[in-house]
């Protein structure tokens, strides 16, 4: 009897590696943000002439090439300003230069830059921009860019993974000019005149923050409809809603969710904002919101 025996054996297949890390993708170089090193914050404050000066974002890098670093001749950062009125928009033109010579090892033993800081002067400068020209929502984008002898490196050629999280790419942001918002709370309410029986309630409201300064309350009725409708029954319609840009307010939004058009009127004295409102579904009330202290923006 013949026993026949066969022996297979495996090769190792390197494109089939469960994990893809820089080394064994193609690559070249970037710049890769420092864990923790970031210091301020992005925000160009223009809320005053002396948030503007103090406005300031710090952050170190170092530099990935496969080499510690030893490859790059040039870290070079630039600005380019994005006027949002599109009238005065400019750049980019160069903030600052770092030569390699400038270059020092990171904690994690890469050449790189430590403790970079970019302040709301030095970018508005570069454009030939002052604080008074500024207005909220014109933004300062920052590109960097790391040259070596046969390449530079940007943010726009480099891939969407160096650029993610994993790998800390650090070559763009953006720092817009704005001031910081944060209406957010609870707040007593008083409301007279519901449209179904001209009566009246007092309670409270949320002010709900969606981002970028807008806003929304948990109830656009101000316990209308919990007078015409049942008591639990709230206007909870997140498509209304108001805006603040440098301590002024407005309305923004103004459809619900049925299609229904929601029109307002509205004044400040001292620590009340007094919001008469209706809409097309001819719902109506008048409501007097509370804010200890005194309400902290105008109108627009």
């Amino acid at each position: 009897m013949l026993l026949a025996i066969f022996v297979v054996t495996a090769c190792e297949d390197e494109d089939k590696a469960p994990i893809v890390t820089f080394d064994s993708a193609g690559h070249g170089a970037y710049v890769r943000l420092i864990t923790d090193s970031e210091t301020g914050n992005l925000l160009i404050n223009i809320l005053t002439q002396a948030d503007y000066d103090a406005s300031q974002y710090g952050y170190s890098v170092e530099f990935i090439d496969g080499e510690g670093g030893a490859t790059i001749n040039q870290y070079v950062i630039k600005v380019e300003y994005d006027d949002v009125t599109g009238a005065n928009s400019s750049g980019p033109v160069v903030l600052r230069t770092y030569e390699s010579s400038a270059f020092a090892p990171s904690i994690n033993g890469i050449l790189g830059v430590a403790n970079i800081a970019i302040t709301a002067g030095d970018v508005a400068a570069v454009i030939g921009l002052s604080f008074a020209d500024l207005n909220a929502g014109d933004n300062f984008n920052i590109m960097g860019e790391i040259i070596t002898p046969n390449y530079t490196h940007t943010g726009s050629n480099s891939s969407a993974a160096v650029q993610g999280a994993a790998f800390q790419g650090h070559f763009d942001f953006t720092m817009p000019a704005a001031c910081p918002s944060d209406l957010t709370g609870s707040y007593d309410f008083v409301t007279t005149n519901a449209w179904c029986d001209g009566s009246g309630t007092s309670g409270s409201v949320e002010i709900i923050a969606l981002g970028g300064g807008v806003y929304t309350f948990d109830d656009f009725s101000f316990g209308a409809y919990s007078i015409c409708y049942s008591p639990t029954s709230t206007a909870d319609q997140p498509t209304l809603t108001f805006t603040e840009v440098c301590n002024e307010v407005f309305f923004t939004g103004f459809t619900d969710s049925y299609g229904d058009t929601w029109i307002y009127n509205s004044s400040i004295s001292g620590s009340e904002w007094s919001i008469s409102w209706s809409n097309t579904y001819n719902e109506a009330g008048d409501a007097v919101i509370t804010f200890p202290g005194g309400v902290p923006f105008t109108l627009k």
